[in-house]
């Protein structure tokens, strides 16, 4: 098993918090996880609501499922039972002891307001995502990389943390891109194979939890707006749009949206907001978790249809999006992640901002930067002149050279 990030997280969670959920999509990893702590790390029974008969008991009797159990508990896939939550509470309460409980979910459970009423004080919640690049290739406890960034001073002190070399290669990141981040598919070595894959969890993400999560009885339109988002990966949310595109009224949309979001198939990115010179776009973007299925829906099966199809920027943005979507989830510190959009056109792909530091981050996949590519860094510097405290350019090259004051730029292999 390759370790994960979230692992370390997960024990410190155990140790002080009576319930600790853990959340995700379907097939991210959750029950081989926590398998894995029950085996090694923390001494506990483990029960799947995916077995018929234990589904059974939590619908009918929750509270006497719990009655019989002793010691820590482990329940996987819990949303398919929302009376439990209520029977893990009275049962919490008699005995609040760290490590009683941990609960998985792959739709999020953390937004109903059932979890908000039942196991306010009693849970930490934690999301494990498709794996970073960097625990693809077996690096899981690489340092936080968001703690680094905001651990330097300025655009020098970047420069010098920058490590020499690097193993990772073009191909590698556009493989990574390809299969994305859910371990079956991530691991497979045959691209038809992974296809085979996708295929099977978009029938049974669709036909199956959709309906069990929201009770979405036309699956085929909800099909159809899945594919068309891959599509649009990586822009800006435009529901009025959209709805005249797939034919679906404007609510519709929203709700399937937001079921997507809740069984986090997508997540959406803010707009920078803050007293700027220059007037800024507010309208969100949204990205999908996972590069690999937003590539099978779209039907992009290889880098040359991706290059065809002028599709490259918005997926290499989209996996630089989750993979630092990935790092917050493991900051010492709370960050807010964005970006900038001026109405005049300038944009700065994300924008990570830390009490009254702001860093900027720019993803092109050439191998050479131009004037044009900084300025949307540049707009932002000036816009919040002493907040700033350097811009980065990730680019396929090789060096990590000045750009202008402030901007640096980093090749991707000596980044991650």
């Amino acid at each position: 098993m390759l370790p994960r990030n979230i692992e370390s997280s997960l024990l410190e969670s155990l140790a002080h918090f009576p319930v600790t959920l853990l959340v995700g999509a379907r097939q991210v990893g959750k029950s081989t996880l926590v398998q894995k702590v029950c085996a090694n790390s923390w001494v506990a029974r483990y029960l799947s609501l995916d077995d018929r008969v234990v589904l059974d008991s939590a619908l009918d009797n929750p509270d006497g499922l719990l009655r019989d159990l002793t010691g820590n508990i482990a329940l996987d896939e819990v949303q398919k039972a929302p009376d439990l939550l209520r029977a893990v509470k009275l049962v919490v309460d008699r005995d609040r002891r760290p490590g009683r409980f941990l609960l998985t979910g792959s739709a999020n459970v953390a937004t109903l307001s059932a979890v908000s009423e039942t196991l306010a004080g009693r849970a930490a919640v934690l999301t494990i995502h498709p794996f970073s690049i960097q625990e693809s290739r077996g690096l899981g406890g690489a340092g936080t990389l968001i703690d680094e960034l905001f651990s330097l001073r300025d655009a020098a002190a970047v420069i010098d943390a920058v490590p020499e070399g690097g193993s990772l290669t073009d191909s590698e990141i556009k493989r990574f891109i390809l299969s994305g981040g859910y371990p079956d598919p991530c691991l497979m070595e045959s691209a038809s194979v992974r296809d085979r894959w996708f295929a099977s969890y978009r029938q049974t993400y669709v036909e199956r939890d959709i309906r069990d999560v929201a009770g979405i009885g036309h699956v085929s339109d909800f099909s159809r707006l899945l594919a068309i988002l891959a599509h649009r990966t990586g822009t800006m949310l435009n529901s009025s749009e959209l709805s005249r595109q797939v034919g679906l009224p404007v609510t519709t949309l929203r709700r399937y949206f937001a079921v997507m979001t809740q069984t986090y198939q997508v997540f959406t990115l803010a707009p920078f907001n803050t007293n700027f010179s220059k007037r800024l776009v507010k309208t969100p973007k949204f990205f999908f978790s996972d590069t690999g299925f937003a590539c099978h829906l779209a039907g992009l099966d290889d880098w040359n249809h991706l290059e065809r199809q002028s599709r490259v920027g918005q997926m290499v943005e989209t996996w630089i999006a989750a993979e630092l979507r990935v790092a917050l989830a493991h900051t010492g510190k709370s960050t807010a992640l964005s970006y900038m959009r001026t109405v005049s056109g300038k944009e700065v792909d994300f924008v990570l901002e830390r009490g009254d530091r702001v860093i900027g981050i720019e993803v092109k996949w050439g191998t050479s930067i131009g004037r044009n590519d900084l300025a949307g860094l540049v707009q932002l510097k000036q816009g919040i002149g002493e907040r700033f405290a350097f811009g980065i350019v990730l680019y396929r090259g090789d060096e990590v050279v000045t750009m202008a004051d402030g901007i640096v730029a980093i090749p991707f292999h000596r980044f991650f």
